[in-house]
């Protein structure tokens, strides 16, 4: 019996349904006067909210910073609370206590943060150097910092894809770089297996464990470096079609047995100390790579990084896709300090901020100033997962969907429990008829863009 569930195939996630009694623990950090904020001749006092730990340290000392520059006019006193953030911040949100300021990269929806007046819109305080300095592409990036034509939040760092491989693997088994193409990335999976059998070596691994994020690492940016995706942007229809030649080469390398074992039920971190090990040729995944090898994971084999494979092999026809790049700061649609609170976020997003968030490698930044005038990060490898053949790409529609979603269908077939053919029939017909559905009933709008080319976005 088919059981009912929702497609979440955005960035957001669902709003948290229940709310705390109070805020919960967290660190705070303050400088400055303790006298009560916006009394005269006082400095105005603002709260700053993050669910973020891996950038403490850079934070605390650019607000502090900041609590200088600003010193007796206005002063931040910050929190993390890295546990129940989601929640916290909707009580405070629904006591209209929220923070001034607080880290947008979170579970609630953009949607219903709007729809609760829980954030302010900031296109009034964008000046055209503002505006220049991130561009369309940036600034107005549908459903993830842009909503019914107003901006609720800025760029700063984002998740890009790429293959990891072991450098030292692929020169064992004759081959100097990594695949370009499909056929190659098979190819180049069994030739490491064979090279690599005598001490227990594989081709290729994959975190079959959790599909969604098997998939999102590296069939997603397959499809997409190909100026393809599952949901046809120009038609606004589901072609799970589109799938099947990169499908096809995962369950071909299973096949040929290039694939650490255990991928069934392999989970990224098992995978992760595998490959730090030396056992595996190469693998999909994301931006933390670089900091799990530093510290995590710590290892002194030779790994490189590069672009995903395309099909054919060729110049890529569109591209890749930066996940959550869009957004990073809100600023409290109830705040009483709203200038003051541009002030602050006006600073953050500065390059006198960014550049040395990139640099340091707090995250991968997609914002063209900060690439140009950023250093070389320190982190071995972290500069090659750098916006290149990368963009935003639209967030997919969300609705009620029947049965399986799509990424545990596609993972039934390379496990060989279904055809691949019946599998994309069936894909085709569930997401577009819960799609029509939906959209009948009023509940979702179907995302009609005719003139979709997200190669067009590569500034060159």
């Amino acid at each position: 019996m088919n059981t009912k569930g929702y497609v979440k195939l955005g960035l957001a996630m669902a709003l948290a349904s229940s709310a705390l009694a109070g805020c919960g623990g967290g660190e705070q950090t303050k400088s400055g006067s303790e006298s009560g904020g916006g009394a005269s001749g006082q400095p105005v006092k603002l709260k700053f909210w993050t669910n973020a730990r891996h950038d403490a340290d850079l934070m605390k000392t650019k607000l502090e910073e900041f609590n200088q520059k600003f010193k007796g006019k206005i002063e931040v006193e910050s929190q993390i609370m890295t546990e129940n953030y989601e929640q916290a911040l909707q009580t405070a949100i629904q006591a209209d206590e929220a923070p001034d300021i607080f880290n947008a990269k979170m579970k609630l929806k953009l949607e219903d943060l709007v729809k609760m007046k829980a954030i302010e819109p900031l296109d009034a305080y964008l000046t055209p150097e503002v505006k220049s300095r991130f561009g369309d592409n940036l600034l107005k990036v549908d459903r993830q910092n842009w909503l019914d034509g107003k901006t609720y939040s800025l760029p700063n760092y984002g998740t890009t894809w790429r293959l990891i491989y072991n450098k030292d693997l692929f020169a064992k088994a004759g081959l100097s770089e990594p695949p370009k193409s499909m056929a190659e990335l098979v190819d180049y999976a069994k030739k490491i297996t064979e090279a690599g059998k005598a001490d227990n070596v594989y081709g290729f691994a994959l975190n079959m464990k959790t599909p969604t994020a098997a998939f999102e690492r590296g069939l997603l940016p397959m499809v997409r470096l190909d100026g393809k995706d599952y949901y046809d942007w120009k038609s606004g229809k589901y072609d799970f079609e589109v799938l099947k030649p990169y499908v096809q080469a995962l369950k071909q390398i299973v096949d040929n047995k290039s694939i650490l074992p255990g991928y069934e039920s392999l989970d990224i971190d098992p995978l992760r100390n595998q490959f730090a090990a030396g056992k595996i040729g190469m693998y999909f995944s994301l931006s933390a790579e670089p900091g799990v090898y530093d510290t995590q994971f710590p290892t002194k084999i030779n790994w490189g990084v590069a672009q995903v494979p395309t099909l054919e092999g060729g110049t890529p026809k569109g591209a890749n896709y930066i996940n959550g790049g869009a957004s990073w700061l809100y600023m409290s649609g109830k705040s009483k300090h709203k200038k003051e609170a541009w002030e602050l976020l006006n600073f953050l997003y500065s390059d006198d901020v960014l550049v040395p968030y990139y640099e340091q490698g707090k995250g991968i930044s997609v914002v063209p100033s900060v690439l140009a005038k950023a250093k070389e990060p320190t982190l071995k490898n972290f500069k090659e997962f750098a916006p290149k053949d990368d963009v935003m790409w639209p967030a997919y529609p969300v609705h009620k969907l029947e049965g399986k979603p799509w990424q545990n269908v596609i993972s039934e077939t390379i496990l060989g429990l279904m055809p691949l053919d019946k599998a994309i029939e069936d894909l085709n017909k569930r997401y577009n008829d819960g799609l029509n559905n939906e959209e009948k009933a009023g509940n979702v709008k179907r995302i009609v863009e005719p003139n979709f080319d997200p190669r067009s976005q590569i500034k060159k």
